[in-house]
């Protein structure tokens, strides 16, 4: 009967030491991959913006953008990021609230297009509009938010689109641009 519960607690001991070993391991692998990433900056426009390394710039879909910047390994043939965060800046006709707000009235007409959630938030201590949307495109459907303020007569949007399925997995990304972002 001893020889059994000496057995026994042995082969606990080793399984113990073998599950906390693996364990240590696993650890060990995860904390070297997000040690590999580096905080990289871009200028451009009178924005600063900062984003992780396993991003980088892309093209553009706008001719208002003037930055894009893209998950690297969603980046196309054709150098645009199907996972990707794009500042434009156009020119505020009229009131700006009303500038804003028309391009979204104007979207819902389109079947493509679908309002999740609108309202009010502050980006870099600018006041500042947020909207959230999906779309379906040849691509697929895409979730999108978008972040509008205004600086000197200029509209500015900050856009975070990625397709549906990636798009929470990925919103950290839009999330720490937008918390450390400079308005010059």
């Amino acid at each position: 009967m001893k020889n059994n519960i000496l057995k026994g607690s042995v082969i606990f001991i080793i399984l113990a030491l073998f599950l906390i070993s693996t364990a240590t391991v696993f650890s060990a692998d995860n904390n070297n991959s997000n040690n590999d990433l580096n905080i990289l900056s871009l200028s451009k426009g009178g924005i600063t913006i900062e984003y992780p390394s396993d991003w980088g710039v892309s093209k553009a879909t706008s001719n208002y953008s003037i930055m894009a910047i893209s998950k690297l390994d969603s980046i196309d043939s054709f150098g645009i990021g199907q996972v990707n965060v794009n500042v434009e800046k156009k020119p505020v006709e009229g009131d700006f609230y009303t500038f804003v707000n028309d391009s979204y009235v104007s979207m819902q007409k389109d079947s493509s297009y679908q309002l999740v959630s609108a309202g009010e938030v502050s980006v870099g201590g600018e006041n500042g509009l947020e909207y959230i949307y999906t779309s379906t495109e040849a691509t697929g459907q895409k979730e999108h938010k978008a972040v509008w303020f205004e600086r000197g007569g200029q509209a500015y949007v900050i856009m975070y689109s990625a397709p549906i399925a990636e798009f929470e997995d990925n919103l950290y990304v839009f999330d720490y641009i937008l918390s450390g972002i400079q308005i010059t």
